[in-house]
C-alpha cells in the first residue's frame, strides 16, 4: 500500500493511509530541506506535467471581513492558467484553501492533456492535505468531496509545498488569493453559502457575547469584597480545580472572603474562633502577603515584586497575579506555609 511521505519525498497517487510498517519522514527534516528538495523536483519535471498550485486568504480591514482563493497551474514551468475568486464570509481559511484546491484542478482538467500527462495538487497545508487524501472535514465538505471523485477518476497526485518559502507557485497562488478575497466576486454555487467552521464562529460569539453580558450585570450584585478581584465568568473547567484540596480552599477562601477570618467570624459570631495569625495580626484576605512568616521567605516568592508589599494596593495587586496563575498561589502558599499560618485549624472545630 502506498505511503505518505512529508518534504523531499512525493505525495504517492490516489487517497490511501500512510503504512504504519514503512515510516514517513514528517518532523524529521525542516521546512526549508523540504522546499529546497520540492523547488528541485519541479524544476525537473517534463512539459506535460501539470502542477496546480492553490491557496487561501482571509483577512479584514475597514471594509470587513474577506475570505477567498487563487490557484496557478503550470506545463512544466510555464504558467499555464490562473484563477481567483472570494467565497461567502461566513468562512475561514481552511474553507478557502479546500475550495482553491478543488476550483485550480477543475481548471487543470480543462487544459490539453495526453495520455501520459501527470498532475500533481502542490498544497501548503497539510491540514487540507489530509482531507483531500482521506476523510473529508464537516467544513466545505462538499469541496473535499468533488475532489476525491476527482483525484480518484484521474489519477491526480498531491504533494507538500512548504508555503512561505519563495516557491514560485506557491507565492503566485498566495497573490492571487488576497487579491480574489478582496474582489468580492463569488462564483455561483456552492461558495455563495456558509460554512460550518463560519457559522460556528458566529455561535461561538454570540454565546461569549450573551455569557458576557449576563456577567456584566450580573456581577454588581455580588460583594464588593469579590469584586475586587476582577474575575471572569467562564463556561470552561476553572484550572484552579486541578489544584490539591487544601489550597483550593485557600484560593477560594481568599476571592470569596468566607473563611477563617476575623471579619468572617465576627460576622456569624464564631465566639471560640481564632482570629489573629501566629504572627499577632488579624486574620484577613490579604494578609497572607503581610505576615511576617511569610515575608521571611520573600526570596522564594513566585512572581515576587522588587519588595515585599507594603500597603493595601501592593498587596493586592500582587494577589490578583497569583489568582490569574493557580499554579503560582500553589507554589506562593506552599513556599511561605501560608496554609498553615492562616487556616481555621478543622481538627479544633471539630472538637
Amino acid at each position: 500500500m502506498p505511503s505518505l511521505f512529508y518534504g523531499a519525498e512525493a505525495w504517492y497517487p490516489g487517497r490511501t493511509r500512510q503504512s504504519t510498517g514503512g515510516g514517513y519522514l514528517r518532523g524529521t527534516i525542516t521546512k526549508e530541506t523540504a522546499a529546497a528538495s520540492f523547488t528541485d523536483w519541479w524544476n525537473a519535471l517534463p512539459p506535460n506535467t501539470i502542477t496546480i498550485f492553490s491557496d487561501g486568504s482571509e483577512s479584514y480591514d475597514d471594509m470587513g471581513k474577506h475570505v477567498g482563493y487563487g490557484y496557478a497551474i503550470y506545463q512544466g514551468q510555464t504558467l499555464a492558467a490562473t484563477g481567483k475568486g472570494a467565497i461567502n464570509t461566513l468562512s475561514h481559511v481552511f474553507d478557502a484553501e479546500a475550495i482553491g484546491a478543488l476550483k485550480g484542478l477543475q481548471k487543470a482538467l480543462t487544459l490539453p492533456s495526453d495520455a501520459d500527462t501527470e498532475r500533481w495538487l502542490c498544497i501548503d497545508s497539510t491540514s487540507v492535505i489530509w482531507c483531500k487524501r482521506a476523510n473529508a472535514s464537516d467544513t466545505s465538505q462538499w469541496a473535499f468531496l468533488e475532489s476525491h471523485r476527482l483525484i480518484d477518476r484521474h489519477a491526480v497526485n498531491i504533494r507538500w509545498s512548504p508555503g512561505h518559502q519563495g516557491i514560485i507557485g506557491n507565492e503566485a497562488a498566495d497573490e492571487l488569493a488576497d487579491a480574489g478575497a478582496k474582489s468580492g466576486i463569488v462564483d455561483p454555487g456552492l461558495t455563495t453559502q456558509p460554512t460550518i467552521s463560519g457559522i460556528g464562529s458566529i455561535a461561538r460569539g454570540l454565546a461569549r457575547n450573551a455569557t458576557s453580558d449576563w456577567w456584566y450585570k450580573n456581577k454588581s450584585t455580588l460583594s464588593g469584597g469579590y469584586r475586587q478581584w476582577q474575575l471572569d465568568y467562564v463556561l470552561k473547567e476553572p484550572i484552579e480545580l486541578h489544584l490539591p484540596r487544601p489550597t483550593l480552599h485557600r484560593l477560594l477562601a481568599l476571592r470569596s472572603r468566607h473563611g477563617d477570618f476575623e471579619a468572617y467570624h465576627r460576622r456569624f459570631k464564631h465566639e471560640d474562633a481564632e482570629t489573629h495569625c501566629p504572627c499577632g495580626k488579624a486574620k484577613t484576605p490579604e494578609h497572607l502577603v503581610f505576615c511576617e512568616i511569610s515575608v521571611r521567605r520573600f526570596h522564594s516568592w513566585p512572581l515576587k515584586p522588587t519588595r515585599p508589599p507594603t500597603n493595601a494596593g501592593e498587596g493586592h495587586d500582587y494577589i490578583r497575579q497569583l489568582l490569574d496563575r493557580p499554579q503560582e498561589f500553589e507554589r506562593f502558599v506552599t513556599t511561605t506555609r501560608a496554609r498553615r499560618i492562616t487556616l481555621y485549624d478543622d481538627t479544633k472545630a471539630a472538637s
